[in-house]
């Protein structure tokens, strides 16, 4: 393999020849061989790195700190990394322990060679353009990575909240077209009262119609950057308005309406907003996994168990019972809210474990969030279009199931009285009838006065 030797601070380094970055990436792949996501995998921080790193240079030529023969061939080469041209050359791993300067290092890096490839000349001619005199010019990595991770989360926050509104809306329809199927309410998993198919699913409907809502809330929050502040805030190193025309750039370079943090030092060392925006995901993913968990029970049988739903069958169950078919699209959607809610905890460790200045654990924040945004947008999507929209009642088994509880009891008290109905109750536990059965012998209430007062107090739970 043909190499390039680039000398740095620490002495030289050799580089592939035909690979853009330089000797910081190097050994930030010998420090920290991790298996783990490199940057290149992450293409919604590589196009936020890059519209930062464009709208900086744009900001240096307006200001004059780099001159346009510089600048204009580091904003084609910015280009080149927006539309995911050079992802093969960003190999830093996600979880990289230098506090975000390999990252930085290796984008700035990438950058500085293609702009010189440009320029017709040799990676590594650093006399021309260089990775921190012109492509880092104005900036530290601890203002502009933690900028490019609530980018890319807020990009990433709304693939999650799309597929979310899939399951609210599914969830929606589906509570539509239960709405006239009777069922036995249960409470500790005992017989409570009558409802409706379609008014349990109102109300799974309305809980993640509530989750998804606050994540979009959250979602909002991440477009306040500390870009500007430079190393620690008092954005030391740049020049006097540099920061304003950055943000004027960057918004118009990405179509967001980005603004500073409204304190920078609070923004330099603080990643509260990522855990909150984790947080809500937890509480989402939370709420499907809740939701999965009945359908688990609702479906449970077909012949032993409650079998008052039936899901879509997607695939075998069993590698020896024939015939057998699980819930798996509803284990799945659990499994997901197991690994949001350790994601979350990961977090919350970062978060509260930066120090002084800047939190140097952004990488931990990153890696979780993005794992969890992934998985969320892809988990959410398969348990409506897998699942939820495939389900069907099963009214016979459902009906069945409340009038052989005596959940029913209660709708008859100010008709035959509580100490009649009491007596029914206890007399019913002694013998092979249900409480309806003995009450029709007893031709106490009919068949028709049973089906309208089962009506009738679904109609008064839905006031």
């Amino acid at each position: 393999m043909k190499t390039r030797i680039e000398i740095d601070s620490l002495g030289p380094k050799n580089i592939p020849v035909d690979k853009l970055y330089g000797s910081n990436t190097v050994r930030a792949m010998e420090n920290f061989p991790i298996s783990d996501r490199i940057l290149g995998q992450e293409p919604a921080l590589v196009k936020a790195l890059a519209q930062i790193k464009k709208a900086c240079a744009q900001a240096n030529m307006d200001l004059g700190t780099i001159n346009e023969s510089v600048g204009k061939p580091l904003i084609q080469a910015c280009e080149d990394m927006i539309n995911g041209q050079l992802n093969e050359h960003l190999v830093v791993p996600i979880l990289e322990g230098s506090g975000g300067t390999s990252t930085n290092m290796n984008v700035n890096e990438v950058l500085a060679n293609r702009a010189l490839q440009l320029l017709d000349k040799l990676p590594g001619d650093y006399d021309v353009v260089h990775p921190n005199d012109h492509v880092n010019q104005g900036q530290s990595t601890n203002d502009v990575l933690p900028s490019a991770i609530k980018l890319a989360c807020y990009e990433l926050a709304q693939k999650a909240i799309s597929s979310l509104e899939i399951v609210a809306t599914t969830l929606a329809q589906k509570s539509s077209e239960f709405s006239d199927v009777y069922r036995l309410g249960r409470t500790c998993l005992q017989d409570g009262q009558p409802m409706t198919l379609g008014q349990a699913f109102e109300g799974y409907h309305a809980v993640i119609d509530r989750a998804t809502s606050r994540v979009r809330d959250q979602q909002q929050r991440l477009l306040a950057l500390p870009l500007g502040g430079t190393a620690i805030g008092t954005g030391l190193g740049s020049t006097e308005g540099f920061q304003n025309i950055a943000f004027k750039h960057l918004s118009s370079f990405s179509g967001l309406p980005v603004m500073p943090g409204h304190n920078r030092f609070d923004a330099m060392q603080n990643l509260d907003e990522f855990q909150r925006l984790s947080s809500e995901l937890e509480t989402a993913t939370g709420a499907m996994a809740k939701i999965a968990k009945d359908f688990i029970l609702l479906s449970s049988g077909p012949a032993g168990g409650l079998a008052e739903i039936l899901l879509p069958s997607v695939q075998p169950g069993s590698s020896i019972m024939p015939g057998k078919v699980n819930p798996v699209i509803p284990m799945s959607t659990v499994q997901l809210a197991q690994i949001v809610h350790g994601n979350h905890c990961c977090i919350v460790m970062a978060c509260q474990d930066g120090m002084l200045e800047i939190n140097h654990y952004e990488h931990s924040v990153a890696s979780r969030l993005f794992d969890s945004l992934h998985r969320v947008s892809e988990i959410a999507r398969t348990f409506a279009t897998h699942c939820i929209i495939g389900i069907k009642a099963n009214e016979k088994r459902s009906m069945e199931n409340l009038l052989n509880s005596f959940a029913l009891a209660t709708i008859f008290v100010p008709k035959l009285g509580y100490s009649e109905v009491s007596k029914l109750v206890k007399e019913s536990l002694n013998c092979d009838e249900t409480f309806l059965e003995l009450a029709q012998k007893k031709k106490l209430i009919t068949e028709d006065e049973i089906l309208d007062e089962i009506k009738r107090s679904v109609r008064f739970n839905n006031l």
